[in-house]
């Protein structure tokens, strides 16, 4: 079962050059939830798949990190991706909710 940075790096890993360069751009001034700060584009710049989804862990959370990257991928129109992670961000949710109804 994949878990949320899984999935992010996932979808990092499946924009071409020219997307992941226009995803770093956009995720940059992307409008944030109040208490956090935009990742400063001089750190963006040399970041690989790998290395970026850290960054958004680091910066975001998992949970924020996996929202905050589907809100991107929509915003480049992207749907096929963002609808993608957003399915496994709730596989995730549900299976983290404690459904342990069985005996």
């Amino acid at each position: 079962m994949w878990n949320k940075r899984d999935a992010i790096l996932d979808a990092l890993e499946n924009l071409t050059v020219t997307e992941f360069k226009k995803f770093k751009l956009k995720l940059g001034s992307v409008q944030l939830r109040q208490g956090f700060r935009t990742i400063p584009r001089g750190v963006l710049g040399p970041l690989d798949a790998m290395d970026l989804t850290d960054k958004l862990i680091a910066f975001y959370c998992e949970d924020y990190g996996a929202e905050l990257t589907a809100a991107v991928l929509r915003d480049m129109g992207m749907q096929e991706e963002a609808a993608r992670l957003q399915g496994v961000m709730k596989t995730d949710e549900v299976g983290s909710s404690g459904g342990s109804q069985q005996r």
